[in-house]
């Protein structure tokens, strides 16, 4: 809910450069010195800094500063540089200034309060969930103090969108029959764009126009559609649509056709954000996150301000809020485990970094490892994109190779920290994430590529691809070769081991599914919460018709579970006790078909867990599983042995112990 934009240009020569060769990468890491091993902790460490906001005026910085199960808001002057600690608070609060900057806004699972800045008093404004299933749907940019928020009567099945104001008080905005996605309310706070769900999962763009709602735009089902501003003049909407890739794109409201303001230069990525001025809603910059974060300004003195920013801070990955003259950047890289924050004024043109104190425990920078962008020619001719991480200091071709296949599929992976990634890199492994095809953020023709070929098909192929690749290219030892992942992931590795057991030297699959086939059609029957679309009308929509017979019976003829006598190296799955995505019983039937086989698999049930673990203790089984498996098998640095706690709980939940076995 903005209200005005301009002009295009790009943010300057510094983001537009291109990557290095991956020879260039390749050899420069070698020169690195080698990094010392870290505890396996200290990867895991919850980021201490959340929900770092600037005010709409910029005068302030609202942030929690999280250590363990509390957190404490505080208030920094970004001109004092002075903090104000206000109270205690949970960690996972969101917070929202409000329009006037008089407000914070706290959410949380439960409800909203409304925090005054004057005296530090707390008000509760609104539950949330309950009975109307009422939802946060963002601050009011028009009004001071008010809150949006979505709820859906279930006596009379109708969708709500709602004003509140800070003392808990309600207008209703606007009610429908079908769910309500998304709205924009010009200045004065009068709704004038609606985003509406029919049954067929068309999205419809309505205006107001004579005390009546009328079709304005309309868009195919499940792609970005959203509205972002209207113009100072109220006749244009500034919207996120599809044009293969996510752009910038213009829509008249009195008719006419969408006018394209600005696409990926690179090709390559859909648009990411758009970055507005918090004080006057002018759009400022155009923001894509793939293979690298990039900004473009969407004006000329946006256009120069982040060209500053670019000079300052070469090759960094910002996140920006701007309000008037000031910006606040978060920065973020695969080298960062903890996040940098910078000031920069766009008048005096200066830099200045903030919150260092309370971002110290963050690992050094320099002895953790870079992420590389990549991009190779599958078998088909395509190309498909993906991230190498090397371990610094050490001669590519000699590493073991590790490939992390991401789950989804309809998922993707970006240069950002991981924490796995970086403690597998700082014990000696090369870390290869995919982006396979059917990966989001490379756009419709790349995501819906595959079709339904998700057996030992174009999905499993483009993996595979990339580590020939990789060989190919003197990256990684053929000998000590490894694939690993968790849901979608896991069946990849799963499917690796099954249909190219030369290849691969261990598989690790966690709550990985022995049959995609049969656990789309789970997903298919599965409730439906309130005001979301069918998975099968998803499904349909990429490519998977659950009514096609033919396309699932080809997924289902490369099921893992049916091909247990092509496995031949060692395996190691975890599951969930209660994972309401895949079936344990597929899971276990699966483990037990391979133990009959005499195969070496290990096997980790979590009780009570579900599709990944909340638990802090199965997550240490788990990684510790993990780093135990590569030892063993790829070789690496010994591996500390369990505490008490940590030997009693694989004990007890240990099912089968034949890839660990001494």
């Amino acid at each position: 809910m903005r209200f005005l934009f301009g002009m295009l240009c790009c943010l300057g020569a510094a983001s537009c450069t291109a990557a290095p060769s991956l020879a260039t990468a390749v050899a420069a890491n070698a020169r690195l010195a080698p990094a010392p091993l870290f505890d396996a902790e200290d990867f895991q460490r919850p980021l201490r800094l959340r929900q770092v906001h600037l005010s709409p005026d910029g005068s302030r910085l609202a942030y929690l500063d999280a250590q363990g199960d509390t957190a404490t808001l505080i208030v920094l002057d970004t001109a004092t540089r002075q903090p104000r600690r206000l109270l205690a608070i949970g960690p996972d609060t969101e917070l929202h200034w409000s329009r006037d900057g008089t407000l914070l806004f706290a959410v949380n699972a439960s409800g909203v309060s409304a925090l005054a800045l004057t005296d530090g008093s707390s008000r509760r404004v609104s539950a949330l969930g309950g009975e109307r299933a009422r939802r946060f749907a963002g601050v009011d940019p028009s009004l001071p103090q008010h809150l949006l928020l979505r709820e859906r009567d279930p006596a009379s099945k109708r969708y709500r969108l709602l004003r509140i104001q800070a003392d808990g008080s309600a207008q209703l905005l606007h009610e429908d029959t079908r769910p309500i996605d998304d709205f924009l309310a010009d200045a004065a706070g009068a709704l004038r764009l609606v985003r509406v769900r029919d049954a067929q999962q068309r999205q419809l763009v309505l205006r107001r126009e004579g005390g009546k709602w009328i079709e304005n735009t309309r868009c195919l089902p499940f792609r970005a559609c959203d509205l972002l501003a209207l113009s100072g003049d109220g006749r244009r909407v500034l919207m996120r649509t599809v044009q293969d890739r996510q752009v910038l794109s213009e829509q008249p409201l009195a008719g006419g056709a969408a006018r394209l303001l600005h696409g990926d230069p690179q090709s390559v990525a859909d648009l990411d954000t758009v970055v507005f001025d918090a004080r006057t809603g002018r759009a400022l910059l155009a923001a894509y996150d793939l293979p690298a974060r990039r900004h473009y300004g969407l004006d000329p003195a946006a256009r120069q301000a982040a060209a500053d920013v670019a000079r300052l801070l070469p090759g960094a990955a910002l996140s920006i809020e701007a309000a008037g003259r000031t910006w606040l950047l978060a920065e973020r890289g695969a080298r960062l485990s903890q996040p940098r924050f910078w000031l920069y004024d766009t008048q005096t043109r200066g830099l200045t970094e903030i919150l260092r104190t309370e971002a110290a425990q963050a690992l050094p920078e320099a002895q953790l490892a870079a992420s590389i962008p990549l991009q190779y020619k599958a078998s088909d001719g395509a190309t498909v994109h993906g991230y190498l991480t090397l371990p610094p200091g050490r001669a590519a071709a000699t590493l073991p190779l590790l490939t992390l296949v991401h789950g989804g599929p309809w998922n993707h992976v970006d240069g950002d920290y991981s924490a796995l990634v970086q403690l597998l890199a700082n014990r000696g492994y090369a870390v290869f994430q995919p982006n396979f095809r059917a990966s989001t953020g490379y756009g419709e023709r790349y995501m819906r590529a595959p079709g339904a070929d998700f057996g030992n098909g174009r999905v499993q192929a483009d993996i595979v691809d990339g580590v020939r690749w990789l060989l190919a290219q003197g990256v990684g030892d053929p000998r000590r070769l490894g694939i690993l992942g968790s849901s979608f992931g896991g069946y990849a590795a799963l499917l690796a081991l099954s249909h190219t057991p030369k290849l691969f030297q261990l598989g690790i699959a966690l709550q990985p599914p022995p049959d995609f086939a049969r656990s789309l059609q789970l997903a298919a029957t599965a409730p439906v919460r309130e005001g979301e679309a069918p998975f099968g009308a998803r499904l349909a929509e990429l490519g998977i018709r659950l009514d096609d017979a033919q396309a699932l019976q080809r997924i289902a003829a490369d099921a893992p579970l049916l091909h247990t006598k092509a496995v031949r190296k060692p395996l190691l799955l975890t599951a969930g006790g209660s994972d309401e995505k895949v079936e344990i019983g597929a899971v276990t039937d699966y483990v037990a078909r391979l133990l009959g086989r005499g195969h070496p698999v290990s096997l980790l049930v979590a009780p009570g867990e579900g599709h990944g673990s909340r638990n802090a203790l199965a997550r240490r089984a788990q990684l510790h599983l993990i780093l135990r498996m590569l030892q063993r098998h790829l070789g690496g640095p010994p591996i500390p042995a369990p505490d008490k706690e940590l030997a009693d709980y694989l004990a007890r939940n240990l099912r089968a112990n034949r890839a660990l076995a001494p």
